[in-house]
């Protein structure tokens, strides 16, 4: 998108000649000949920069300052006049002014000026906006003592620059874990840099990590910075290590080592202090034997590993787990009912928190902003580990059927003996003989 720019001045060649140069080097431009003109295009258009002039027709260019600056603090402001005294300039710069040229104006100059301080300014709102967004809420990942134990190992291990491998199923939040681990690490002000191993292969994935320069290979027409370059200082996540090819583990191997790498395609050797976390969802020890991961790289990213359950090994999380991710799908909150819960808390999640998720989330658009029940929980296919249970329940009832009918034949009927044989109330019995004859 090209950044919009307003010129004020009372001289048509003057802005004829700003406009031409400008436009030609990528900018939108608006212009105004008085205060007045300029006052209608800043009260209708967003700007990101104003060329003013000091001596206007209806005014002083450099009282208008404040008056901008106050419509919108980001706009960058440059003052323009033939005087060349200093005070003049110290005015305009104490009014918000951010830089004040004279005339004759070198384009060329103005021109990098405003390209630098524009490109800043993105980059300081693309911040802001980062840190306004950041989710200040701890991620939520249970109490049960197989999740305690993963926060044992990993608080011992977030203070040090130790490589951590965090290995699980799929789904059970080693992603998270790494994201935790480097925001309570004394390297949480530098950038935390992940990328998913198994999305990238060999000379792409190369590419990705140590960058490379122009005419590396076919496609690299420029030169381009690398993962390892940019988290420097920081931590750097990847994700299902196991898929990355031998060549680069070999590459991989050296930068760990030594904390130096190359571009691809580049002899100078360059450094980057980045701390290393990896995660896999295979048994890397097996990958070795099979001859598909290095023994040397296996040995250097295998120092401190710490294992996440998989959610079937701790179902008392699942109701915690329920209400966060609720909580974050719906801001305003979202109930579900106890049989749901329930019903998710025997089920055996292959697919771990992130199906979880992903049910809930279906469920949450189902169930239309009412309270969610087991209804909107079809298609969930029932544990296989229930089976066998739902299985003993039903020769458990069938049995309960025979005893009852027993008992009241030999009691002629009487179920009032019948109770008492049987150690339950009237009631109970009751319950249970209409039960038996609706099953019937």
């Amino acid at each position: 998108m090209k950044p919009n720019l307003l010129i004020i001045d009372d001289d048509a060649a003057t802005l004829f000649g700003f406009s031409h140069y400008l436009s030609n080097a990528g900018y939108e431009i608006e212009t105004a000949l008085s205060l007045k003109e300029a006052e209608s295009k800043l009260m209708v258009k967003k700007l990101d920069a104003v060329l003013i002039d000091l001596n206007l027709p209806d005014g002083n260019g450099m009282d208008w300052i404040p008056k901008i600056r106050k419509m919108d603090p980001d706009t960058l402001i440059i003052m323009i006049t033939g005087s060349g005294e200093i005070t003049t300039a110290v005015e305009a710069m104490r009014k918000g002014a951010d830089h004040y040229l004279t005339k004759p104006v070198d384009l060329e100059m103005l021109h990098g000026f405003m390209t630098k301080r524009l490109e800043l300014d993105v980059l300081r709102r693309k911040d802001e906006a980062q840190r306004r967004t950041v989710r200040t809420i701890e991620p939520y990942f249970g109490n049960s003592p197989a999740v305690q134990k993963v926060f044992e190992l990993a608080a011992l291990a977030a203070d040090n620059d130790t490589v951590i491998l965090i290995h699980g199923e799929t789904g059970t939040g080693k992603g998270v874990l790494a994201r935790w681990l480097h925001d309570r690490s004394k390297r949480a002000a530098a950038p935390f840099i992940g990328v998913n191993c198994a999305s990238l292969r060999g000379e792409l994935l190369s590419s990705e990590l140590f960058g490379h320069v122009k005419g590396a290979f076919t496609s690299s027409v420029n030169d381009r910075q690398g993962l390892i370059e940019v988290a420097n200082d920081g931590t750097l996540f990847l994700d299902e290590i196991s898929d990355m090819d031998l060549g680069v583990q070999a590459l991989l191997l050296k930068a760990i080592e030594e904390k130096t790498y190359r571009r691809l395609g580049e002899t100078k050797e360059r450094k980057s202090d980045f701390r290393l976390i990896c995660a896999t969802n295979r048994d890397l020890a097996e990958e070795v034997k099979k001859g598909k991961f290095r023994s040397d790289l296996y040995y250097r990213v295998c120092v401190f590993p710490i294992r996440m359950p998989a959610l079937c090994e701790r179902s008392s999380d699942i109701p915690g787990l329920i209400t966060n991710l609720l909580k974050a799908g719906s801001p305003d909150g979202i109930d579900i009912s106890e049989d749901a819960v329930e019903m998710l808390k025997r089920y055996r999640w292959p697919g771990n928190i992130r199906e979880l998720k992903n049910i809930l989330e279906r469920a949450r658009i189902l169930s239309q902003g009412q309270t969610i029940t087991s209804a909107h929980f079809t298609g969930l296919e029932p544990s296989r580990e229930s089976e066998p249970l739902a299985a003993e329940k039903g020769k458990i009832e069938n049995m309960e059927r025979s005893l009852i009918k027993e008992t009241l034949d030999q009691c002629s009927g009487d179920t009032k003996k019948a109770s008492h044989i049987l150690g339950i109330s009237r009631a109970s019995l009751y319950r249970k003989l209409v039960k038996i004859k609706e099953s019937a």
